[in-house]
C-alpha cells in the first residue's frame, strides 16, 4: 500500500461527518479511511503515476478536508454529485458521489471534460506505480 506525507492537521471523524453534513452527500469508506490517516496527502515519491509515465496520470497531492490550504470541495464547473480530491501534474481528480458511479475517480483538464480512470479510490491507489528508479537512474 501507498504511503503519503502529512501536510495538514489530521481530522477527526467527527470532522469528517461534519464535512458530509456539509456538502450534503456521503464519501465512501475508502476515501474516508484515507482522509482519517492523511487528512489528503502528498505521495512519497514525486514518480507515481497511475498508468505509463509516457501517457499516465502522475499524481501531485490530494486536497484536505480542513486546515489545508486546498480543501476538498464541491466545484460549480464540476458535474451534479463529484467533488474535486486532488491535483495531478497537469489537472485535476474528482470524485463521483451519485448513486450509479459512487466512489468513481476521474481525471479533468478542463471544466467539461471528465475522463474515468478507476472505479474506486482503492482501484485509483493500487493502479498508481513508482517510477522512481526508472527516473532516477536516467
Amino acid at each position: 500500500m501507498i504511503e503519503f506525507k502529512i501536510e495538514n492537521k489530521l481530522i477527526t471523524p467527527e470532522e469528517l461527518n461534519k464535512f458530509e453534513l456539509e456538502i450534503e452527500l456521503s464519501l465512501p469508506e475508502d476515501y474516508k479511511a484515507h482522509m482519517l490517516k492523511y487528512n489528503g496527502g502528498t505521495p512519497l515519491s514525486y514518480y507515481f503515476y497511475f498508468g505509463e509515465p509516457e501517457d499516465g496520470i502522475r499524481l501531485s497531492y490530494f486536497f484536505s478536508i480542513e486546515y489545508g490550504a486546498l480543501l476538498v470541495e464541491k466545484q460549480d464547473y464540476l458535474p451534479k454529485m463529484h467533488i474535486s480530491i486532488g491535483k495531478t501534474e497537469t489537472g485535476y481528480l474528482s470524485m463521483s458521489l451519485d448513486e450509479e458511479n459512487f466512489g468513481a475517480i476521474y481525471v479533468y483538464y478542463s471544466e467539461v471534460e471528465l475522463e474515468l480512470i478507476a472505479t474506486s479510490f482503492t482501484e485509483f491507489l493500487n493502479g498508481l506505480i513508482d517510477y522512481s528508479d526508472d527516473f532516477e537512474n536516467q
